[in-house]
């Protein structure tokens, strides 16, 4: 019986945090973003892409250690005052992803996402990547489309490759 609470308060919170980040969402979509705002990677211009977010590897040299990703985590767990046996339902997401030029540290670029989004992200994040370095889309233009709505930023971008 205790279980069967404990999962059903689990989906309650699940329902409201989703009912949460629609409405964020919305906000975010409505609300002008300038490139100046964003969270970002000072070391990361439409300049030196070509020596850092281009090159295979390098979010590797920015990424924080697992140690920090953490403690990050748990602080979000904390501030949403959700219960810490949620913790393995989310990872900690960067909101303008690393390969982007996010900026690693920034509490305003770290978010809970659910791990049924992630992969799609994932995909979102490596096309508008791509698309970046292959010169199709600058990176300003990039960072606001992810900022703003990450599930609608790679449309006409190509994900599946």
């Amino acid at each position: 019986m205790v279980m069967q609470n404990r999962s059903l308060r689990n989906v309650e919170i699940r329902r409201e945090m989703e009912r949460t980040l629609i409405l964020a969402a919305l906000v975010a979509w409505t609300w002008p973003v300038l490139a100046a705002d964003l969270p970002t990677n000072p070391a990361v211009t439409q300049v030196t892409i070509a020596t850092t977010i281009c090159v295979s590897g390098w979010t590797r040299t920015v990424r924080p250690s697992a140690w920090e990703t953490a403690r990050s985590k748990i602080k979000l767990i904390r501030e949403l005052e959700l219960p810490e046996e949620l913790l393995t339902d989310f990872e900690l997401d960067h909101r303008i992803p690393l390969a982007l030029g996010g900026a690693p540290a920034d509490p305003r670029n770290l978010e809970l996402q659910s791990w049924d989004e992630a992969g799609d992200k994932n995909a979102v994040e490596a096309c508008l990547s791509r698309a970046v370095c292959a010169g199709k889309i600058g990176l300003d233009e990039a960072r606001r489309r992810i900022w703003s709505d990450w599930r609608h930023a790679g449309t006409g971008c190509d994900a599946g490759k």
